[in-house]
């Protein structure tokens, strides 16, 4: 694993869930559970940096589907506060938001079903989609490090 990968398990695991009781916190720990438990474990299989178990694979992507959905709840109005990335635009452009999210979690849905037929080609094609989705939000609505 490279170090920017270890060092982003080891602070997730060490902040207790206990303290997520602000939507920022929430969101963050519910972003950072969709990554440790699926997509990361998948990008390793894809990059080819662990082995491609289909079975392994496919139950990755369902719990990724299953989680994909979960921190986009957690944007109430004027919740930044604290320490969050999220920038003004969620709020200020609701639409573009949700477009992103909807564009989002299709390409989650997609990536569950490729995964499904196992043909490892189409699975990296949408695993790389579902990155570039992920890159498309950020890029627009999260801010730096604070």
């Amino acid at each position: 694993m490279n170090k920017t990968l270890t060092a982003l398990l080891l602070a997730a695991i060490a902040i207790p869930a206990a303290h997520a009781d602000t939507p920022a916190e929430i969101r963050s720990q519910a972003f950072k559970k969709m990554l440790l438990q699926s997509f990361e474990p998948m990008g390793m299989a894809v990059r080819e940096r662990a082995p491609y178990d289909k079975a392994k694979f496919e139950q990755q992507a369902e719990a990724m589907k299953t989680l994909a959905a979960e921190p986009f709840k957690h944007f109430p109005a004027n919740s930044v506060t604290g320490k969050s990335r999220a920038k003004p635009e969620i709020w200020s452009q609701p639409a573009k938001f949700q477009a992103d999210r909807d564009v989002f979690l299709k390409s989650v849905d997609n990536l569950a079903a490729v995964a499904k037929a196992g043909d490892l080609a189409a699975i990296k094609k949408a695993y790389g989609q579902v990155a570039q989705n992920c890159k498309t939000c950020h890029d627009a609505f999260r801010g730096p490090e604070k």
